[in-house]
């Protein structure tokens, strides 16, 4: 090709030397010189050798020709503008190749036409677009991606939608015991066994969060069409994966599932409604599937909405306690303590018990938060009353949530309490259980013997002898223990039968051999405390007694029995 030789000496120095891609056509876009630059973009393209082509022969796109077109015809109109745009036009290197145009009318030369390659800079936003809407592991869609293809696969009649969440059981398991490299093996997997049950379908799939997939499917779906599918996959997940000579792994998977038409869906409220079947799923053990249910799905989104507010609820002070008086027996003339229980007084549920509110915490991960919000303010009490009763106060007893009775941080958070109110370590009692003893994610036994060498006094909740017996193994130093469970609730009738008397006297003797005292929680009436106490039971708690709705009336009840003797 060679440059126009009616061109001054400096535009034609210009013109050779300009790194851009550049050609100069007649008023009508036919080419008719090029520089080396556009020789090497175009080289060994059917427009590469000649020229005399018009200059919209170069477009690749029916957009890019169009845009060429109409360049020409402005300029042939106003030769005092300069028209930009992008374009993909043809490449040696490439069929087609981004470009940005800029085109202006030359005086007495026609128009003079400048290609910019921005293929590498295309190329680099495409990677970084793919890198932003992609999950690196797997290489499948991420969260964003997901939830943005999902809305655009509700658009549309016809068809129906399936969502899927998917949830690899005890994943922190694997990471933890086999190591974070087998881990992503496992995930890899898990990707790879998506990708071929789905294979067949219109499905799109992702990775939301560590161990979380989606799967969204479009077509002529029934429940139990998509059932199958799920069960094959939860199938194929527990089939094992051999990763090196003999690990074999193989994993289950909870699954949420909805199944909507397409007409009138709401990608949003799809996502939502598969993520709270998953949790369902996940409450109902490994390897379940659940099938989203709208009435289920009012009642979990008030639990949910329960739960979050708890946070709040903390804060104003509708969390707190009801006490309930252990007494000695047989005529409870003395108190040992008061035990704390954990209520909610909800502002229009009404009053919301210990268990209850645990869950609602679990839930958020509140129980933490929740559990230094009762023993603090059950120290407060405690420390408020020996301030004003002395001796003769009772003692507090909280009994610790399990997630908090297992946290290694158990000992300092108690101990910064007692320090902050000034209270003697043996004017607080706590109580927990065999589960918290036996909870592998923390170290309880330890606990109790540092806080019993400070002085504070635990109480193991007991259903029978193997939970003595447990005390003994690991000999803790509890110097009480308290009946809970079947073993108590069936002396509450008339005639108690003959092998809950024996349980307990079993209990009550093998406690003594221990050094334990013996009481029971849930006692109903005086009758079934005097039976209890004929089998050596020696302390009660439970309806029969009074229970005082908030620390005032705890407090009055408790100034006139114990500053009185």
């Amino acid at each position: 090709m060679t440059t126009s030789s009616g061109a001054p000496q400096r535009f034609d120095a210009f013109f050779r030397a300009c790194p851009a891609a550049a050609v100069i056509t007649d008023p009508d876009g036919v080419v008719r010189a090029a520089n080396p630059a556009f020789t090497d973009l175009v080289e060994k393209t059917e427009i590469g050798a000649r020229l005399g082509f018009g200059i919209g022969e170069m477009a690749t796109t029916s957009t890019t020709g169009a845009f060429l077109a109409d360049a020409v015809n402005k300029l042939r109109l106003n030769a005092d503008l300069v028209v930009r745009g992008e374009a993909e036009i043809v490449s040696a290197e490439t069929p087609s190749r981004y470009v940005r145009v800029s085109a202006t009318a030359l005086p007495e030369e026609g128009l003079l036409f400048l290609f910019e390659d921005e293929q590498e800079l295309r190329q680099l936003q495409e990677t970084f677009r793919h890198q932003t809407l992609h999950d690196s592991l797997t290489g499948l869609p991420n969260d964003a991606y997901f939830r943005s293809k999902l809305e655009g696969m509700v658009a549309g009649d016809g068809d129906r939608i399936a969502v899927l969440f998917v949830d690899v059981d005890g994943f922190g398991v694997i990471n933890d015991g086999l190591g974070p490299d087998l881990a992503n093996r496992v995930l890899h997997a898990t990707a790879a066994t998506l990708r071929e049950v789905f294979a067949g379908e219109d499905a799109f799939i992702a990775r939301l969060y560590r161990d979380e997939f989606a799967v969204a499917l479009k077509g002529d779906l029934t429940q139990q069409s998509v059932v199958a599918l799920v069960e094959e996959m939860i199938d194929r997940l527990a089939q094992p994966v051999y990763h090196g000579s003999d690990i074999g792994v193989g994993v289950s998977a909870s699954v949420g599932i909805v199944v909507a038409d397409r007409a009138g869906a709401d990608h949003a409220a799809l996502a939502r409604s598969a993520e709270v079947a998953l949790h369902r799923a996940k409450e109902l053990g490994k390897s379940q599937w659940v099938l989203f249910d709208p009435e289920t799905d009012r009642a979990a989104r008030d639990r949910y909405f329960l739960a979050a507010s708890l946070a709040g609820a903390i804060e104003v002070g509708e969390v707190g306690f009801v006490y309930q008086p252990q007494v000695v027996l047989p005529d409870a003339p003395v108190i040992t303590s008061l035990k704390a229980s954990l209520a909610w007084r909800h502002p229009s549920l009404g009053m919301l018990r210990a268990d209850e509110v645990y869950a609602l915490a679990e839930l958020t991960g509140m129980t933490m938060p929740l559990g230094r919000h009762l023993l603090a303010e059950s120290v407060e009490t405690a420390a408020d009353w020996y301030a004003r009763f002395a001796d003769g106060a009772p003692v507090v007893c909280l009994n610790l949530p399990q997630r908090m009775a297992i946290d290694p941080d158990l000992v300092r958070i108690i101990r910064t309490e007692l320090e902050r109110h000034g209270l003697e370590a043996r004017r607080l009692m706590l109580c927990t259980n065999s589960a918290s003893l036996l909870d592998k994610r923390g170290d309880l036994q330890e606990s109790i013997g540092v806080l019993a060498r400070l002085g504070i006094v635990f109480v193991m909740d007991v259903a029978g002898l193997p939970d003595l017996e447990l005390l003994s193994a690991l000999e803790l130093p509890v110097p009480g223990v308290m009946l809970v469970g079947p073993v108590v609730a069936v002396t509450a009738t008339g005639d108690a039968p003959e092998w809950a008397r024996r349980q307990i006297s079993h209990i009550v003797e093998r406690a003594a051999e221990l050094g334990i005292v013996v009481g029971a929680h849930g006692v109903a009436s005086q009758a079934q405390a005097d039976l209890l106490h004929s089998l050596g039971v020696l302390v009660a708690a439970g309806p029969y007694l009074p229970q005082y709705e908030s620390r005032e009336e705890a407090e009055i009840w408790a100034g006139r029995v114990w500053s009185a003797g």
